[in-house]
């Protein structure tokens, strides 16, 4: 459990952390000094848990017991202390954040983005005057909630225009709504106060992109993908220095793993860092931006690659290592990956072109452990559906597979999240390209290397 102000969500802490282990039946028990009154989340992987931040002063004793995703969802709470955050139940029971209420904003229900718009808006003003209705709350947390609903409720309306087309017309691409739809923004004062909440941390990401969609709205998905965290970072350095401007900032480190596609990124990153430098509004948030891209900076050109040891199918463990001194070309895919499968006829032509040459191809699957079997099945040729990628015949190539996918700890030095996704390492062990191009578009990268 750590305030609020030293979080945000899925970056690493620059402070170590109070950590605690959980009961059988999955309960957190804290006992913690503070002399100062707070707001609090507790955190688990970096990211919260909590369905709202908690007001704790010096003596309290709280309970807590919440569950979303039950047949009947609950938020509970209590002890000494808890009368000053009782508007968190009726809060909980107006909008429980559960199946339910995700289903329906998830899927075709809405015909316009003004009917859902006026969905999440009777939400929110209903969750409003709750929270007014309870003359005992303490003026800052009264405060506190208020902002997190106004940023909850822009998150709702701003996410929309991400998914709309896709729930509407199975369709990818970012809806554009009529410039009506843009009024719940006015009323956020986008100041320090508002900036303190974990909504308004998880809202910096999507207030950023939609500024970015509407820059880029008459150009194309290639330059979507290839432009648009440069545009970002481009816009945030312009910025007046505040708290809101340091949320931005560190909402786009999540997005890093992307930028590495743009063959400026590491460019644009420096300026960035430099641009920022005394920028932002405190040296907590400077030293988690730097603390948090440090692990990116590995990834740049030039830098030595990230060692890592997978097994192979027969349970043979590989390093990265073993083989410096040649040219190394990954391939992180899955057999649940249809792109990925699709490339295997260039991958095969491939490693043809190179077969008498100092180029190694490894291959690693992203596998679940109840998928490591059927990966084998396919590697070997014997997969029924999509053997005609192989022509029934083995695999050939290096193949070694991360179980648990993207979350596996040997190659999180990778930043992997998608699939496929390529590294090119040369003779050195060191890295040419952290996104390199795929199969068919590598070889002018590799005849290079091979004639220096």
């Amino acid at each position: 459990m750590i305030p609020v102000d030293d979080y945000f969500p899925g970056l690493k802490s620059t402070e170590a952390l109070p950590t605690v282990m959980t009961d059988s039946l999955g309960r957190f028990k804290f006992s913690f000094t503070s002399t100062d009154p707070n707001f609090y989340q507790i955190i688990s992987n970096n990211y919260h848990l909590l369905k709202a931040d908690i007001f704790i002063e010096p003596k309290d004793s709280i309970y807590i017991e919440q569950s979303s995703w039950s047949a009947e969802p609950k938020f509970v709470i209590g002890g000494k202390g808890s009368e000053k955050l009782r508007h968190l139940e009726k809060d909980f029971s107006i909008l429980p954040k559960d199946k339910l209420f995700y289903e329906k904003i998830s899927g075709d229900h809405f015909t316009t983005e003004l009917e859902f718009k006026r969905f999440i808006d009777s939400i929110h003003f209903e969750r409003v005057n709750a929270l007014n209705s309870f003359s005992s709350i303490p003026k800052v947390v009264k405060k506190y909630h208020l902002n997190t609903l106004e940023a909850e409720r822009a998150a709702f309306l701003l996410e929309h225009l991400e998914r709309r087309n896709y729930y509407t017309h199975g369709e990818f691409g970012y809806f554009f709504p009529d410039k009506t739809y843009y009024t719940f923004l006015d009323s956020i004062d986008f100041n320090n106060d508002f900036s303190k909440t974990t909504s308004a941390k998880l809202l910096a990401g999507k207030y950023l992109t939609d500024k970015a969609q509407l820059a880029f709205k008459n150009r194309n998905e290639e330059e979507w993908w290839k432009e648009n965290l440069n545009w970002k970072l481009n816009f945030i350095a312009h910025q007046p220095k505040s708290a809101w401007k340091d949320l931005m900032a560190l909402s786009t480190i999540s997005e890093y793993s992307f930028g590495l596609m743009a063959d400026d990124f590491f460019d644009y990153l420096k300026l960035f860092e430099e641009n920022m430098q005394n920028h932002f509004s405190s040296d907590f948030n400077r030293n988690r931006f730097e603390l948090n891209i440090a692990s990116y900076k590995q990834l740049q050109p030039g830098s030595q690659a990230p060692d890592f040891e997978l097994p192979d199918s027969n349970g043979i463990l590989h390093k990265l290592s073993d083989f410096q001194g040649k040219i190394v070309y990954i391939d992180f895919w899955g057999t649940w990956c249809y792109p990925c499968i699709e490339e295997i006829p260039d991958a095969l032509s491939l490693q043809e072109k190179y077969k008498d040459r100092p180029v190694i191809f490894i291959y690693i699957a992203l596998e679940n452990s109840s998928e490591i079997n059927r990966w084998k099945e396919f590697i070997a040729g014997n997969n029924q559906r999509f053997g005609k990628f192989l022509d029934n015949k083995p695999f050939p190539g290096i193949h070694l597979v991360a179980e648990n996918q993207f979350r596996n700890e040997a190659i999180k030095d990778y930043k992997i999240n998608f699939a496929p996704t390529h590294v090119l390492i040369d003779q050195n062990g060191e890295i040419v390209k952290a996104r390199a191009k795929r199969s068919k578009d590598i070889h002018e990268e590799i005849d290079k290397l091979l004639n220096q």
